[in-house]
Order: C-alpha cells, then structure tokens, then sequence
C-alpha cells in the first residue's frame, strides 16, 4: 500500500492523468460542435425553407463529422492511456460497445429480410456511444 503523505501530513490528493483530461478535452469540443451543428441544421431543416441539393448533403456530413470526431477521440485515449490495465478494460468497454451495436444492427437486417420491419435503427453511432458509456460500469462493477 502507498503509505506517502504530502507536507501536511495527508495521503496525495489523485490526479487526473494528461491522456484522461486530453480525451476530456477533446469531447467537450466535438460534442459541443455537435450540439451547435445539429441545432442550427434542425432549425434550417424545419424552417420554412428548408436546405436542398449539394447544401442539404454538406449540412448532413457536417452534423455526422464531430461524432466521428467522438470515436477518434475514444480511440485516441486507448492510444495514449499510462496505465496498462486501465487501456484494458477501455478495450473492453468498447468490444461490448461494438459487439451490441453490431447485433442491434444484425437483428434489424434480418427482421429486414423477412420484411417483418422496414424501419430500423437510424441512429447506430449514437447506440454505440450509450452502449461505450453503459459498458465502462460493466467492465469495472465487481460484486
């Protein structure tokens, strides 16, 4: 156990490792270009005249761009992570991410074939990143 103490006595307050508040960093920015992206093309979208041809396209990509900004940035933190048992379970956290976005859309497309659904999940970057958020309590829970 690490008996240290600071000059006063008290154990080391825990700090923040570079590569955590890097990835901290990096979200804020890209959600927050998200949120503004995604508002101002949903009010063009809805408004009374709503964006056509090459600008729709442009304004499509630009709102789809920071959330894949999101996943270099959840990646970028497995690159850059110090702690090799923390990288881990990160890695884990984004297997069972992937591996219940992948079945979400597998069940879709075949439920698809059999045309028993026409309409699926529309939004499966926004399922893997609540699954990436779900999975980090699965992969650190111990009972």
């Amino acid at each position: 156990m690490n008996d240290k103490k600071d000059q006063a006595g008290q154990p080391p307050k825990s700090e923040i490792p570079p590569s955590l508040k890097r990835y901290l960093w990096r979200i804020a920015i890209f959600m927050t270009a998200y949120m503004a992206i995604l508002l101002g093309g949903l009010s063009l979208k809805n408004s009374a005249n709503p964006p056509e041809g090459l600008f729709a396209y442009a304004l499509a990509i630009a709102t789809a761009l920071p959330i894949c900004g999101v996943f270099w940035t959840v990646f970028r933190l497995l690159v850059e992570m110090e702690d090799e048992y923390q990288r881990f379970l990160v890695a884990k956290q984004i297997m069972i991410a992937t591996a219940v976005t992948l079945c979400a859309a597998t069940l879709w497309q075949y439920l698809n074939v059999y045309d028993l659904m026409t309409e699926g999940p529309e939004w499966l970057g926004v399922i893997w990143l609540v699954m990436f958020g779900l999975a980090g309590g699965i992969v650190r829970w111990r009972p």
